[in-house]
């Protein structure tokens, strides 16, 4: 757990590999309030139940090394699509909630095969007069955020923060993951996989995938 005026050159963020998929089609504002918000919890442990996470504009323009008016105007569309933001996941593959002291489990197998969509955030809150954004995460999502023992990618926050095209956004997010799971020196790719890791692709209504840059052969 780190207070965003303490970050550093070591802060670092954790979140299970499921998140890669949906953080690689978030835009940089909502990418970059999203690892500062995981920034401020412990990893190893659950979150208090409604426990709010918040990003001053000036924190946000200091860590990401924008400029203070770009940081205002980024805070309020990150606010707002996190808002919407869903994690897609395949229903054999989900997590069961954290059920907390004096709860009972209420858990159902999901029906069939496909995948469902889970809310990531259950509020955002913009403060445009005072600078920052609140935000809690949904009871849902907090195994992906959370209590995390395995399959999980560990990001250098300034690293991170700092990338301004989504296309490096996702390589570095994809060398991360590598590198936790143990692939520290090198690791083998092929073409179509990292073009799926980049979201280098459209998709149908169907799932049918047309892929970017069909005419340069060291991508097909």
């Amino acid at each position: 757990m780190t207070k965003l005026e303490s970050v550093s050159d070591n802060t670092k963020v954790r979140s299970r590999n499921e998140l890669n998929e949906t953080m690689k089609t978030m835009n940089i504002s909502s990418r970059r309030v999203l690892l500062l918000a995981l920034a401020q919890l412990d990893s190893k442990k659950l979150i208090n139940e409604g426990q709010v996470f918040r990003i001053h504009a000036h924190e946000y323009a200091k860590i990401s090394k924008v400029d203070i008016n770009k940081a205002y105007q980024q805070l309020q569309e990150a606010t707002e699509k996190l808002q919407t933001q869903t994690l897609r996941i395949p229903k054999d593959q989900l997590l069961n909630p954290f059920i907390r002291k004096g709860e009972r489990p209420n858990l159902k197998n999901p029906e069939g095969t496909g995948y469902r969509n889970l809310n990531l955030t259950e509020y955002c809150d913009y403060e445009k007069d005072s600078g920052y954004v609140d935000i809690s995460f949904s009871r849902i999502a907090e195994p992906y955020i959370c209590m995390l023992e395995k399959n999980f990618t560990t990001q250098k926050l300034l690293s991170a923060a700092r990338l301004s095209d989504t296309n490096a956004s996702n390589l570095y997010n994809l060398i991360s993951e590598k590198k936790s799971a143990g692939k520290s020196e090198y690791f083998e790719i092929c073409i179509e996989e990292l073009k799926d890791k980049l979201n280098l692709y459209n998709e149908d209504k169907k799932g049918v995938r047309d892929y970017y840059y069909p005419d340069f052969k060291v991508f097909n």
